[in-house]
């Protein structure tokens, strides 16, 4: 997975893998990396022999930004506080849509699929169930870390093809909505 970072105000892109050990690579240059959250919002990192604890901020707000040093326009902002130094970092992540294009209207039965392989940790919806665009409706978890996967229109769930514990790969059918 390639995501695009901005990290006070300098733009690189950051490769992740994860297969059997979470490798990484910042600009090219290739790292070995462990991740685990120890409580909300902080997590202990491991790169290089080298142990970090990191606390995540979501900076949704001009002012948060600005605060901690700047950010990039139409990714995910958070503000990361690492040995005491706060990093203003905007994610964005080309497999979503842009937020300020304007967004086509989904129309039709609506394939949800896994974006990364893992397993399924909770079976947010029923098969029938009305839902909104955004909600939760599977939350899967990859090395260690919960993702939920959410609705990406209002209607109704037609099917849901997997249950809880079950494995899934990158790519697989989640849910059909309708």
């Amino acid at each position: 997975m390639k995501l695009f970072l901005t990290i006070h105000g300098q733009d690189h892109t950051l490769e992740v893998n994860f297969q059997s050990e979470l490798t990484c690579a910042l600009d090219g240059v290739a790292f070995e990396a462990e991740i685990a959250e120890v409580q909300p919002s902080v997590y202990s990192v491991l790169i290089g022999g080298k142990s970090f604890a990191a606390r995540v901020d979501s900076a949704s707000s001009p002012q948060a930004m600005s605060n901690a040093g700047g950010g990039a326009p139409n990714g995910e902002e958070y503000s990361v506080h690492i040995d005491g130094v706060c990093y203003a970092i905007s994610v964005r992540d080309p497999r979503r849509r842009r937020r300020n294009r304007p967004q086509l209207a989904l129309e039709g039965r609506q394939t949800v699929k896994a974006p990364m392989p893992g397993k399924v940790i909770r079976v947010l919806v029923t098969e029938g169930q009305t839902v909104e665009a955004e909600q939760g409706l599977i939350v899967v978890e990859a090395m260690k870390m919960q993702n939920e996967i959410k609705c990406p229109k209002a209607g109704s769930v037609q099917k849901v093809l997997v249950r809880e514990g079950q494995a899934v790969n990158a790519g697989g059918t989640l849910v059909i909505v309708e």
